[in-house]
Parts: C-alpha cells; structure tokens; sequence
C-alpha cells in the first residue's frame, strides 16, 4: 500500500504544470509568490511546439525542477490576447519561452526546441546569473 502513494505522489508531477487562469492573475500570482516565471508563446499547428510537449514538459525530472522553482503559463499565439504578449514582447520564433524575474521582467528568451536536461540546465545558467530561485543549499547557508 506505502508504494502505491509513493508512486501516486510521484505521478503527481511527472509534467510541467501550466498556470490556469488569465494572463493578468497568473502575473499577480507570480509576485504574491516571489516566484520567477517561464512563458511558453505556443501554436498547435507548430512542430516544435508539439515536441516540447511530448518530450521536455513531460520529462519528471525537469518536470520537478521546474514546478519547484517557476510558475509557467502558455500563450496560445493564436487568441487575441496572444497576439498582443507576442508584439510585446517582440517574439519571433516559436516555441519561445521567456525567462523572467516574479515582477515580469524579461530575463531571457529561449526560442526553439530544446530537450529536457538541456532546458533544465539553461535554466540554471540564468539563474546562476541572475539569481531567480534559490535552491535548498543556498537556504540552508544563508539560515546559518
């Protein structure tokens, strides 16, 4: 029986969670939590993005990484209101997702396909150097 919720907790977050609701809560939402935030500009009729669906957003590891550490919405580049994030932020290439702090300032844009592990570490590049989250480690040092 201990294995089964083990596994069922584990299930839990074996994709990328995307934030449900509009474009405006999910951006109040981020900063209630001081958490930084990954935008995916998406298209179903878009190869690539497909893939990052299939491949990366559903990779647990990267999956666990990134739910800890970001809040993530998708734009559906197609709506209205995609239409008008996309000329904002001045994308191009789809996907894209934009990297930003908890106030929804633009850190990065990662455009294109990228696999899971290469995903996970740009993402710990930028933080590296910009300091988005901070891990356990960081916390446990900066306690004592």
């Amino acid at each position: 029986m201990l294995h089964s919720v083990v596994y069922a907790q584990q299930s839990k977050n074996s994709q990328v969670e995307f934030y449900k609701g509009s474009y405006d809560n999910f951006l109040r939402k981020a900063q209630q939590l001081s958490k930084p935030v990954l935008i995916e500009f998406w298209a179903s009729w878009c190869g690539p993005c497909k893939k990052m669906e299939a491949e990366t957003y559903s990779d647990a590891n990267l999956a666990d990484f990134v739910n800890k550490n970001f809040l993530v919405y998708r734009i559906d580049i197609d709506s209205n209101e995609g239409m008008e994030i996309v000329e904002k932020f001045g994308i191009k290439v789809f996907p894209t997702v934009l990297v930003a702090d908890y106030r929804g300032k633009e850190i990065a844009q990662l455009s294109g396909f990228y696999s899971a592990k290469y995903f996970e570490n740009s993402l710990e590049k930028l933080n590296d150097e910009h300091f988005l989250y901070h891990d356990n480690e960081y916390k446990d040092y900066a306690s004592n």
